[in-house]
């Protein structure tokens, strides 16, 4: 892991073969860090807690659709 100190209007660039990513630093207050990001169609970004609180969700979907699946065969 690569580990950076950054002020306000500081960025990152990220080089990639499908086009560049650059993250950049738009706010530092009051312990808050508000980060912006550039990037190349075809990127989807989304913030790790959403995407945690989704593969959760699947996870539980996933369980609850074998438990029918169960119930199903059993009658």
């Amino acid at each position: 892991m690569l580990v950076l100190s950054r002020k306000k209007n500081e960025g990152i660039i990220i080089k990639g073969k499908d086009g560049d990513i650059r993250i950049f630093i738009v706010e530092n207050e009051k312990g808050r860090v508000r980060v912006g990001i550039d990037a190349p169609k075809g990127y989807t970004i989304i913030r790790e807690e959403l995407l945690t609180e989704i593969e959760g969700a699947n996870k539980l979907s996933a369980i609850e659709d074998i438990e029918k699946i169960k119930r199903f065969i059993s009658e």
